[in-house]
């Protein structure tokens, strides 16, 4: 595909959604889950970098249970026996001194997993829904055509991703965590009140455009009215927006 043709396609899904998908590859599954695909990938590299900036924008230390050192009450039985495998470890300190950044990216590591099939496992839910909308009020289409136009629904997610990776860059490089430990969750809602609003604007912006492109989608796909596929898409879509923005 040439340059040309690449930025014609580009510009025709952003104005003219539903001509874009007259193309049957448009609307095909494997077009869909490309998408998802790159998405999934996409959100799984944002929650390791999310780690990383926390544990950038922090310098503290929290005192924790040594995990090295069997529970008291087993050092209380097995200390003092020497051919008690029970006992080793009962001479390591009872706490120890943990940086607090490190233990943020190791949280931030634990949902890398959940990003990425979580993002997968949504797409057919998505495309299951758009389709039990569109049957509902007279569409035509099959369902693994839309599926693929749930998965170009997801494209529309790349600027809130960017936005929002842009922004945390921005609020956390900006902030330093400090002690105690506990105070944390204040010190973060603090950093990030600077950029909730533009964050909630680009959330808006981008509901809208996905709004667009379900409803060009299952216009084409379905055969349906312009305002039903926008019922059709609206409803879920809002719903979907509701639980995202609460």
């Amino acid at each position: 595909m040439s340059l040309h043709s690449a930025y014609r396609t580009v510009r025709q899904f952003v104005l003219r959604p539903r001509q874009f998908f007259r193309r049957s590859s448009a609307t095909s599954a494997a077009a869909g889950f490309v998408v998802v695909l790159a998405l999934a990938i996409a959100l799984t590299a944002s929650v390791w970098y999310l780690g990383v900036l926390l544990a950038e924008s922090t310098d503290a230390t929290v005192t924790m249970d040594n995990p090295e050192r069997p529970p008291d009450w087993v050092c209380e039985q097995h200390a003092d026996d020497p051919d008690s495998a029970f006992g080793s470890g009962c001479d390591q300190p009872e706490t120890v001194e943990r940086d607090v950044g490190s233990l943020l990216r190791e949280a931030a590591s634990e949902y890398v997993g959940l990003a990425f099939f979580g993002t997968l496992f949504i797409w057919p839910i998505a495309g299951g829904v758009l389709f039990v909308a569109a049957r509902t009020v007279g569409g035509t289409g099959g369902f693994l055509a839309t599926l693929g136009v749930a998965g170009w629904g997801a494209l529309p997610e790349f600027l809130r991703l960017a936005a929002g990776l842009a922004g945390l860059q921005y609020a956390l490089g900006r902030t330093e965590f400090t002690e105690p430990f506990e105070s944390f969750p204040t010190q973060l809602e603090a950093a990030l009140a600077s950029i909730q609003l533009p964050l909630l604007a680009v959330s808006l912006l981008v509901l809208v455009w996905q709004w667009s492109v379900l409803t060009a989608g299952l216009e084409e796909v379905h055969d349906l009215p312009r305002g039903v596929a926008a019922v059709a898409a609206g409803i879920p879509l809002a719903l979907w927006g509701v639980l995202f923005l609460a």
